[in-house]
């Protein structure tokens, strides 16, 4: 009598090599093409052997004005100061202050926003020096906003106010703990001023 080959079991070395082969081939042509396309990082600070400094000032409060809001420009001294901004989360797709997955994740789950100085200063060999700093702060709250799941059926906060001009408890001012420098961030915009003035 032959004996059947179809047990019910899957035999070592086939179809699970060919599943693990296949998930291997979409891996690599889902990452490959990325690193091939691997651009050259920008330093910061960034040389430009341009000697227009109109042109190396507006490039580069075009390019800020991307992801900030501009809150002064002093040519004089060569600072750009923007407005702090929320960070972008997973849902807006549409901003790009937050550079990656991890970045985006972070500012979903915490309240995250940025803002950013830069300085358009003459370089010692000539042209200018580019530098863009961007910071990353983080919101402290005394307890978290609306907070309603760990709450008891009634509110022991705050004791009764029996003075007729206080309608309710007094906001605790916001406060901002900083988070350190974005550096994925600055890079993008130092690249982006580099494509702009075509270096």
């Amino acid at each position: 009598m032959a004996e059947s080959r179809s047990s019910g079991r899957f035999r070592p070395g086939s179809l699970n090599v060919l599943v693990f082969r296949l998930m291997a081939l979409v891996l690599l042509g889902w990452v490959g093409p990325g690193c091939a396309t691997m651009r050259e990082s920008a330093p910061n600070p960034l040389p430009v052997p341009v000697a227009d400094y109109e042109s190396v000032w507006n490039t580069t409060v075009a390019v800020l004005d991307e992801y900030f809001d501009i809150a002064s420009e002093d040519r004089a001294s060569g600072e750009i100061v923007t407005n702090p901004v929320n960070g972008a989360d997973l849902v807006s797709i549409w901003a790009g202050d937050s550079v990656g997955f991890w970045e985006r994740l972070e500012s979903t789950l915490q309240s995250i926003r940025r803002f950013a100085r830069a300085r358009v200063e003459p370089a010692p060999g000539g042209g200018f020096l580019v530098r863009v700093e961007v910071y990353k702060e983080l919101e402290d709250l005394a307890k978290p906003e609306r907070q309603m799941g760990g709450r008891a059926v009634f509110n022991t906060d705050y004791n009764a106010s029996r003075t007729r001009e206080v309608d309710g408890p007094v906001q605790v001012p916001i406060g901002w703990v900083p988070r350190g420098r974005d550096p994925k961030l600055e890079e993008l915009i130092l690249r982006r001023i580099r494509d702009a003035l075509f270096l």
